[in-house]
Protein backbone atom coordinates (compact mmCIF):
# COMPACT_ATOMS: atom_id res chain seq x y z
CA UNK A 1 0.00 0.00 0.00
CA UNK A 2 1.07 3.75 -0.77
CA UNK A 3 0.72 6.40 1.98
CA UNK A 4 0.95 10.11 1.86
CA UNK A 5 2.27 12.18 5.00
CA UNK A 6 0.99 16.02 4.56
CA UNK A 7 3.08 17.53 7.25
CA UNK A 8 2.49 21.44 8.67
CA UNK A 9 4.60 23.34 10.92
CA UNK A 10 2.49 24.28 14.06
CA UNK A 11 1.81 28.11 15.01
CA UNK A 12 4.57 28.96 16.87
CA UNK A 13 7.22 26.43 16.30
CA UNK A 14 10.43 26.90 14.14
CA UNK A 15 11.17 24.20 11.69
CA UNK A 16 14.00 23.67 9.50
CA UNK A 17 11.79 21.94 6.82
CA UNK A 18 14.03 21.40 4.30
CA UNK A 19 16.38 19.67 6.24
CA UNK A 20 13.83 17.62 8.06
CA UNK A 21 12.98 16.36 4.48
CA UNK A 22 16.47 15.38 3.48
CA UNK A 23 16.63 13.88 7.20
CA UNK A 24 13.68 11.35 6.39
CA UNK A 25 15.56 10.00 3.27
CA UNK A 26 18.18 8.97 5.83
CA UNK A 27 16.45 7.42 8.12
CA UNK A 28 16.16 3.57 8.04
CA UNK A 29 12.76 2.71 7.45
CA UNK A 30 11.22 -0.43 9.78
CA UNK A 31 11.11 -3.58 7.84
CA UNK A 32 8.41 -3.40 5.19
CA UNK A 33 8.31 0.77 4.78
CA UNK A 34 9.93 1.92 1.57
CA UNK A 35 10.51 6.05 1.06
CA UNK A 36 9.48 6.75 -2.15
CA UNK A 37 10.05 10.59 -1.54
CA UNK A 38 9.88 13.49 0.69
CA UNK A 39 8.88 16.82 -1.05
CA UNK A 40 9.12 20.35 0.46
CA UNK A 41 5.53 21.95 -0.34
CA UNK A 42 4.27 25.47 -1.00
CA UNK A 43 0.74 26.16 0.17
CA UNK A 44 -1.09 24.60 2.72
CA UNK A 45 1.19 21.85 3.04
CA UNK A 46 4.93 22.40 4.39
CA UNK A 47 6.09 19.06 3.52
CA UNK A 48 5.20 15.61 1.88
CA UNK A 49 6.52 11.63 2.70
CA UNK A 50 5.24 9.44 -0.30
CA UNK A 51 5.80 5.77 1.49
CA UNK A 52 5.03 2.06 1.15
CA UNK A 53 3.57 0.18 3.72
CA UNK A 54 2.47 -3.59 3.78
CA UNK A 55 -0.55 -2.10 6.27
CA UNK A 56 -2.07 0.68 8.04
CA UNK A 57 -0.56 -0.06 11.23
CA UNK A 58 3.03 -0.29 10.03
CA UNK A 59 2.39 3.20 8.42
CA UNK A 60 1.36 4.71 12.09
CA UNK A 61 4.23 3.21 13.46
CA UNK A 62 6.46 5.15 10.73
CA UNK A 63 4.59 8.36 10.83
CA UNK A 64 4.81 8.41 15.03
CA UNK A 65 8.70 7.59 14.32
CA UNK A 66 9.85 10.77 12.04
CA UNK A 67 7.18 13.03 12.79
CA UNK A 68 7.64 15.21 16.11
CA UNK A 69 4.51 15.82 16.91
CA UNK A 70 5.29 19.50 18.83
CA UNK A 71 6.23 21.02 15.74
CA UNK A 72 3.97 19.35 12.86
CA UNK A 73 0.76 18.12 12.27
CA UNK A 74 0.91 15.03 10.20
CA UNK A 75 -2.49 14.14 8.00
CA UNK A 76 -1.62 10.60 6.59
CA UNK A 77 -3.60 9.03 3.46
CA UNK A 78 -3.98 6.26 1.39
CA UNK A 79 -3.11 6.01 -1.80
CA UNK A 80 -3.76 3.80 -5.05
CA UNK A 81 -2.34 4.47 -8.46
CA UNK A 82 -4.25 5.02 -11.39
CA UNK A 83 -2.81 1.90 -13.10
CA UNK A 84 -4.24 0.11 -10.20
CA UNK A 85 -7.31 0.86 -10.87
Amino acid sequence: MQFLALMKVLPGRVADQPSFLIKVKSIKPPEGVKIIGAYFLLGRFDGAILFEAPDFKVAKDFIIRIATPQVYKVETLGAISAEEL
